[in-house]
């Protein structure tokens, strides 16, 4: 029978509710099947989820910490760090990072407790210091992250859109699931005995613990990201 008539036939019995005719299974297998699932994790190596990536963006438009590192590391995306410039400076941040904040805060004496409180106030020249810095609106590739990928990200997102950035990516999870995944030297962490995997969506906090008994534990594994 040949292959347009079977298609014709699978068609009319999926609307009609019956089975469709079909030959025995066995004159149809050629060998075994081979199914290879597609590894969501990056390595410089994984050029099939690379190219995957660099497919998607930036119209899925907020990618998990794999996704992420792909657009860095191969896809000519900058880091762009929308965190308090304080918070970057007692936290630290990702190598070649650009820190524009998109909030300016510091640490100021309060009289009646004595003490140091944290203040927060909008960073009104936001918009401009990117536009210094990347001029080019159509050309730029930004890879938009603040601590956890929601404090800051989404608005930051909203006004470079409405400034007319095109190339725009949020990262889920921020700084805090980067971390959590490569060092400072963009090496990938290792967790006791087994990798941290991020090649699925998480929680928006891009958290997942693994290996937290074994005595060669990371120490990022135990940190635990301070509030500002």
């Amino acid at each position: 029978m040949a292959l347009q008539q079977r298609t014709a036939i699978a068609r009319r019995a999926a609307f009609s509710g019956k089975c469709a005719p079909c030959r025995p299974a066995a004159a149809f297998r050629r060998g075994p099947v081979k199914v290879r699932a597609l590894l969501r994790e990056w390595s410089p190596t994984n050029k099939e989820f690379i190219d995957l990536v660099l497919s998607e963006f930036p119209d899925k438009g907020v990618a998990n910490v794999e996704e992420a590192r792909a657009l860095y590391s191969n896809g000519g995306y900058t880091y762009l760090d929308v965190r308090t410039q304080l918070e970057v400076d007692e936290v630290g941040k990702i190598k070649d990072a650009v820190n524009i904040p998109l909030m300016l805060a510091s640490r100021r004496y309060d009289p009646e407790t004595r003490e140091k409180k944290l203040v927060k106030e909008p960073n009104p020249d936001f918009i401009r210091q990117v536009e210094k810095r990347f001029p080019n609106k159509g050309a730029a590739k930004l890879l938009v992250a603040c601590a956890d990928g929601r404090q800051y990200s989404i608005e930051a997102l909203e006004a470079l859109d409405e400034a007319g950035y095109t190339n725009l990516v949020g990262l889920r999870g921020g700084y805090y699931a980067w971390f959590r995944t490569f060092d400072n030297k963009l090496g990938r962490r290792r967790f006791g005995e087994y990798a941290e995997n991020y090649s699925h969506d998480g929680d928006s906090g891009g958290i997942h613990a693994s290996g937290a008994g074994f005595e060669k534990m990371d120490p990022a594994e135990a940190w635990r990201p301070p509030v500002y």
